[in-house]
């Protein structure tokens, strides 16, 4: 990576963690950035894991999210290195990025709808918001119901958070995204300096049995609306297999109360959240993964799981899921909300366990092309050299000495 003139990099972060969401991320991304000669750093505001991976150094800094507090007094020891780039996950506070750009090019990974105020960015199951984050949202926050929300009073706050958000991609040297859908939301709200970087799983993939006379069905995420769970459940009143719902969240009950009432609770079983060792289990003891999203998911990584343990995947085309998805290839695609159509698709595949598992060959093989560590260090790679470019360019444009380590102090 010297070649490229970045040797040091910075993470940020809120917590050091495997929780399975973009804390695992940062973990599995720092390790490979590592693991590719790089000094890696990770600032955090909360060490939840004892996990140490070696050539990252983990920092903490509890006043990290103290907008009260000077940025020094945010960052901490962090200050004390001359990183080549800061690179920022979830941490969406232009304050911050303006502060650090004295230092060093800031980039910003985008892991959801950052600029969206209801953060899910749809109107009804596969219509996905195409407006940009604006006064103009209140509207449809209002009268089309895309705040998805019960409780209007918290729309003020997350309007303010959202504007916030967009300010702070607006700072930074360069957005990273993970999706074609994620880099469509930045596009549509006017970010030009971005750059997409293939995600990829780390989960280690196990060994089942007895897959070819089984029928069984698996979902695993959130229990969220956006998720879709409702409409799988309704689909398996038509569909003669086991369900499996790996996962927790705030419907957990109410989706429980959803297959008691639909008849189908004997054959759903919820498994709560579950480690990565023991989810890879479940999905190697499936027939397929479904994924019946209602939202556009920024990815969906669960897709690339399933792929390398050989499992097709039968899921909403939306959002993301086009990116790895490949109807009738390694698995089917069904119209979002359509819980009839799911039942077909799932039939259709459970049917024939010869197709599931030439469908899983062909996503096992399109992951590891396309989804893995050596992808994503490599766009990381272009990523940097890009954001280091032209921060020294402006920098340099500007009378002040590129690479230089003017002191943080508070944001102009």
């Amino acid at each position: 990576m010297a070649g490229l003139g970045v040797r040091e990099v910075l993470l940020v972060t809120p917590r050091w963690t495997r929780d399975g969401g973009v804390a695992t991320h940062v973990i599995a991304s720092a390790a490979a950035l590592a693991a590719d000669g790089v000094k890696v750093s990770v600032l955090c505001a909360r060490v939840d894991s004892e996990e140490r991976v070696p050539g990252v150094e983990v920092l903490l800094s509890p006043s990290l999210f103290e907008q009260d507090a000077t940025p020094s007094a945010r960052m901490g020891a962090a200050l004390d290195g001359e990183p080549d780039v800061v690179h920022l996950h979830q941490v969406d506070d232009p304050v911050l990025v303006r502060s650090l750009r004295r230092r060093a090019p800031v980039l910003l990974s985008v892991h959801g709808y950052t600029a969206c105020t209801s953060g899910v960015h749809y109107f009804r199951p596969g219509q996905e918001c195409m407006r940009a984050h604006g006064v103009g949202c209140w509207a449809s926050l209002t009268l089309r119901n895309c705040a998805h929300t019960s409780n209007p009073g918290r729309l003020p706050r997350s309007y303010r958070q959202a504007a916030g958000g967009l300010e702070a991609l607006r700072s930074c040297d360069l957005a990273i995204a993970y999706s074609s859908a994620i880099d469509r939301h930045l596009a549509i709200n006017g970010i030009e300096h971005r750059a997409t970087v293939p995600l990829f799983t780390t989960m280690r993939p196990a060994h089942g049995g007895g897959h070819s006379e089984r029928r069984r069905v698996l979902f695993a995420g959130r229990v969220v609306a956006p998720k879709g769970i409702a409409v799988l459940i309704r689909a398996a009143r038509d569909v003669d297999a086991e369900f499996v719902i790996c996962g927790d969240g705030w419907r957990l009950e109410e989706m429980r109360e959803l297959a008691a009432r639909t008849g189908v609770a004997g054959r759903v079983r919820f498994t709560g959240w579950l480690g990565s060792e023991e989810l890879a289990r479940e999905i190697a003891e499936s027939s397929l993964v479904a994924m019946p999203s209602i939202w556009p998911e920024p990815f969906g990584l669960g897709g690339i799981e399933a792929f390398e343990a050989g499992r097709p995947v039968v899921a909403s085309l939306t959002g993301g899921i086009g990116d790895w998805l490949q109807d009738a290839v390694n698995g089917l695609a069904v119209k979002p909300g359509d819980a009839a159509g799911l039942a077909r698709a799932l039939n259709e595949l459970l049917a024939d366990p010869a197709r599931q598992q030439a469908m899983g060959a062909a996503g096992r093989e399109m992951a590891a092309e396309r989804f893995s560590a050596e992808r994503h260090v490599q766009a990381l790679r272009e990523a940097y050299r890009r954001a280091r470019s032209s921060w020294t360019a402006e920098t340099s444009a500007a009378g002040s000495p590129a690479g230089g380590t003017p002191a943080v102090g508070s944001a102009p």
